[in-house]
């Protein structure tokens, strides 16, 4: 079978593509103007039709469900409870090369929501804990685009089989709830290139979200200043 179409390909098929990816992203958000809410009406559309002409194959709104209906994908951080999925949650952009997902993509106008403790109290709670846990035993503060990339890549990951993702469900969630580390091989296993790219950064944000990054082996890049954190 073509390595490419293999689901139990090399992690050097994804690898190799991570720069380039990077790289015609910074090129597409450096001459923007980031004003106001661009996450879904400018940063998105402007990425997925640079990867195109970039060469790649784009689903804008993983339209063929790379993250799998009705699984939940975060816990509430005012809760501590796994949030359930009633439906479906998709990925801003799924990219693909050669029928093979080689990158997940999030956009988001900002990260305000974010918290360095207590949580955000607005509407739609988008700073969310992971389900999964650090070394340490505590959960990833995060936010709900990174943890629908990190749920995404971990219930297609090699330790669930096809059978299991289809007839077996609660079994990945349990298999997500099990994880206690820091190792993007085991938080990300098929070290997929994931990457978040917000309108604007404050200060802090990075930093809030630095561990959870490092466990996913994840970008963030922030557009206003083409800064990147991983």
């Amino acid at each position: 079978m073509d390595d490419n179409r293999d689901p139990k390909r090399s992690t050097k098929l994804v690898r190799r593509e991570r720069a380039k990816i990077q790289q015609c992203m910074l090129s597409i958000l450096a001459p923007l103007s980031i004003e106001g809410k661009t996450g879904k009406k400018l940063l998105q559309p402007m990425i997925a039709e640079g990867l195109e002409r970039a060469g790649y194959v784009v689903d804008v709104e993983d339209t063929l469900g790379y993250l799998p209906p009705s699984l939940p994908v975060w816990r509430r951080k005012d809760t501590g409870e796994i949030e359930p999925t009633a439906g479906r949650r998709r990925i801003d952009i799924v990219v693909y090369k050669n029928a093979s997902p080689i990158a997940l993509v999030e956009t988001e106008s900002d990260l305000n929501a974010l918290r360095e403790s207590g949580y955000s109290k607005g509407s739609g709670q988008y700073d969310v804990f992971s389900i999964s846990r650090s070394g340490s035993g505590e959960w990833f503060n995060s936010y709900k685009s990174l943890e629908r990339m990190a749920s995404a890549v971990h219930y297609n990951s090699r330790t669930l089989d096809t059978e299991s993702k289809i007839k077996s469900r609660p079994n990945g969630v349990h298999s997500l709830e099990c994880i206690q580390s820091d190792a993007p091989t085991i938080h990300n296993p098929h070290s997929l290139p994931l990457f978040l790219v917000t309108g604007t950064c404050r200060e802090r944000d990075p930093r809030i979200l630095l561990p959870r990054l490092r466990s996913l082996d994840a970008t963030l890049v922030c557009a206003s200043d083409c800064s990147v954190t991983n």
